[in-house]
């Protein structure tokens, strides 16, 4: 029974690498990350159950001690403090709503995961666990080129559409592909890591150890090229020049480094150097033919109307900042965002502001000038560079137990490269397949390393996502997996002999807790789904429906304050509807249930700065029955300002809000403040003159409609026909 445990452990490993880059769902709140997260924590807690199960069976506490245990709980410590001290618990636990990886919970389950692949699955297992991979890999890449030439497998599955193209993207997903990842950079992050194994696979197989000589097996390294160049194809394809640049430094320790093993063993570095030149004249070619973010491609030069794209251009409306979809000011928001964190770090030194809360934390410390930029009004949930991001949430001590697991790990794979280099057995192996296996273990561990060194350079430009996650805590597993020279243990006889009670009652425990976690896991998953539902019926405009699913949602995950907030903007909507068909009671009722739902959205998470403008928003539909209202958006909307002092649209509604109660001169006082924080933002410009014009201070609004002539919209047809009625 135990030799059974751990097989379904191994095989759960399995389905984990496997499944997790695959999956999407369409009807949830987010396709991509969201269910990815879900699976990965249903799959924890499988993992452990088996894990503890096994344990059971054989009375005996089964954990291997390796290298990165202290590192990881020091990870995990200041994890906890920061959520213990965190401006909102919540986020902090399972992370920001939409992006969901990077919360306690999270990194508990990767912490486990680790400790449960390197207790439980040895050399062989991990071999098998690399090739699962390439084997979702190439599902995932040739989804990402089909998607390349206009034919996403993702549109075809999706029932709504069931067309074999690219309808159903706002994205131009042509230009970037991201195949089941959703977003370009994060495939581009996630296959980096993996090109690496493709090259040490390639150099085991293509010459088998005889006699201290090589003999070539041209039709396996073959394979390999050929993988290796389906996924350089698909980075590529991504135009993620973070993704490139992880690549580039992944490739040049990879080869470096086996180039000074096959120093130090003696071989011929001509087979090595065959090795490297048949890889990268591949990867020249492609890149040739296909472009990069900084050259175009031959089918682009041939075609005399294609244009240079780069990596950070769009073709057509995206639906995300810059640093995401694509943008022509990426480098310049980068470096706001960046000194923004830095702000926040020095603000909350020691736990930052809580793990995952940088959406909320950020406005706070937000410097004026991305106000300039074009993705001004874009809320940015992330640092876009993982370090920075680290220390502006859970602060020095967050930051520096995460650097101090990263180098633990990086010590981890040089001493397995090392020690092997070093050992008696590299110099002067006792047989052929001792001989081979060396070399076998080494470049899977240099690529290991390799790979998880490009993680690092993508983490510096971006973040990191689940799957990508996956391989940040999971390759040092492998890499003492692999260098492991574990004696497995014999089976015992009595094992299918009965169990004594305890291991019963233990057993029933492990398997009852499994369940009850499981169940808990699949409301979680399940409450987005009816606020997703919820959501997408309000957008047809069936409010009815919308609110009968959302309440659902809240009813299932009632500390979920975006699900409060939603139906409380659903519930104002129907509110305001009903008093203009005369039903005034039932309106009324809806309009105090908005607020009470909105009063609920507000204590679950008090430093929501996006909750405070929507509560100002529904105030303001409700002033319709009582004028009273508007004071409460107002007062909504100066708590939102303190939050989010150089948020530029914050003051402007304040100012309108304020124009709504009739007070024009803290209406004109913060609509120059508004101006004064973006002097290119045409409404308040324009606003602003019409305030001057009803204040009757013409020379003032003359002043900033030329401005908008002058500097923002020369042939704006409002201000030229507005300076014309002011005959000045």
């Amino acid at each position: 029974m135990a030799n059974i445990a751990k097989k379904i452990t191994t095989v759960f490993f399995y389905l984990l690498f496997f499944l997790t880059p695959l999956v999407f769902f369409p009807k949830t709140s987010e396709l991509f990350e969201f269910n990815k997260m879900v699976l990965t924590y249903a799959f924890t807690v499988l993992i452990i159950g088996t894990w503890l199960v096994r344990m059971v069976i054989e009375k005996r506490f089964i954990f291997r001690k390796t290298l990165l245990d202290l590192p990881l709980l020091m990870f995990l410590a200041s994890q906890v403090l920061s959520t213990i001290f965190s401006i909102d618990t919540r986020t902090s636990l399972f992370g920001y709503y939409s992006r969901f990886h990077g919360g306690l919970a999270s990194s508990i389950s990767y912490a486990l995961l680790y400790w449960a692949y390197v207790s439980n699955l040895g050399k062989v297992e991990t071999k098998n666990v690399l090739k699962i991979l390439f084997s979702s890999a190439i599902i995932v890449s040739l989804w990402a080129i089909f998607e390349h030439f206009g034919r996403s497998l993702s549109c075809f599955i999706m029932p709504e559409f069931r067309t074999f193209d690219v309808s159903c993207w706002v994205q131009d997903v042509q230009n970037r592909v991201f195949a089941t990842l959703g977003q370009p950079n994060w495939l581009a992050a996630w296959v980096t890591t993996l090109i690496p194994l493709t090259w040490a696979f390639a150099l085991n197989s293509k010459w088998k150890m005889e006699n201290g000589k090589s003999k070539v097996k041209n039709l396996n390294f073959l394979l390999w090229v050929s993988l290796s160049c389906v996924f350089f194809t698909t980075l590529l394809f991504t135009k993620s020049r973070s993704g490139i640049f992880g690549f580039v430094i992944s490739a040049l320790i990879f080869w470096l480094t086996t180039g000074s093993l096959w120093i130090k063993g003696r071989l011929k570095i001509f087979n090595l150097l065959y090795a490297f030149l048949i890889f990268n004249f591949s990867f020249l070619i492609l890149s040739a033919l296909f472009g990069t973010p900084w050259t175009r491609g031959l089918n682009q030069i041939i075609n005399s109307d294609s244009s240079p794209v780069t990596s950070h251009q769009s073709q057509v409306t995206s639906s995300g900042p810059a640093l995401e979809v694509g943008g022509t000011e990426s480098g310049k928001i980068r470096n706001i965002v960046w000194r923004g964190a830095i702000e926040i770090w020095k603000h909350y030194p020691i736990l930052g502001t809580g793990v995952e809360t940088f959406a909320f934390s950020y406005y706070n410390f937000r410097p004026q000038e991305h106000n300039l930029v074009s993705e001004w009004d874009y809320l940015y949930n992330k640092a876009h560079n993982e370090y920075l991001n680290f220390a502006a949430t859970t602060g020095t001590l967050g930051l520096t137990s995460y650097l101090i697991l990263i180098i633990c790990s990086l010590y981890l794979f040089t001493r397995n490269v090392y020690s092997v280099i070093i050992s008696k057995s590299y110099k002067t192996p006792t047989t052929k397949l001792t001989q081979l296996t060396i070399y076998s273990v080494n470049y899977l561990n240099i690529a290991l390393m390799s790979g998880f060194i490009s993680i690092l350079v993508t983490n510096f430009f971006g973040f990191s996502v689940v799957v990508v996650a996956l391989q940040f805590f999971l390759y040092p597993a492998f890499a003492s997996s692999l260098a492991e020279q574990r004696k497995e243990s014999k089976e015992h006889s009595y094992e299918l002999k009965k169990l004594t009670s305890l291991q019963i009652f233990l057993f029933i425990f492990v398997l009852c807790s499994m369940s009850y976690v499981l169940f808990a896991i699949g409301k979680y998953w399940y409450a987005d789904y009816l606020f997703a539902q919820g959501k997408f019926r309000g957008d047809e405009g069936n409010n009815i429906a919308s609110r009968e699913l959302l309440s659902r949602a809240v009813e299932v995950s009632p500390k979920e304050a975006i699900f409060w907030d939603e139906l409380a903007q659903t519930s104002a909507t129907i509110a305001v509807t009903l008093q203009e068909a005369g039903e005034n009671e039932t309106a009324l009722r809806l309009s105090q249930s908005a607020v009470a739902e909105s009063n609920a959205a507000v204590s679950l998470s008090p430093a929501n700065v996006n909750i405070k403008r929507n509560r100002a928003s529904m105030f303001i539909k409700l002033s319709v029955f009582n004028p009273e209202y508007l004071i409460n958006a107002k007062n909504s909307l100066l708590e939102a300002s303190k939050l989010a002092p150089t948020e530029a649209k914050i003051f402007y509604n304040l100012s309108i809000t304020y124009l709504r109660t009739g007070d024009y001169d803290n209406a004109i006082k913060v609509m120059k403040e508004t101006v004064a924080m973006k002097p290119n933002y045409y409404d308040a410009h324009y606003a602003l003159s019409l305030m001057y014009i009803d204040v009757d201070e013409k020379e003032n609004a003359k002043n900033h409609l030329e401005y908008i002539l002058t500097n923002i919209n020369k042939d704006d047809v409002n201000a030229r026909r507005e300076l014309e009625e002011l005959e000045i």
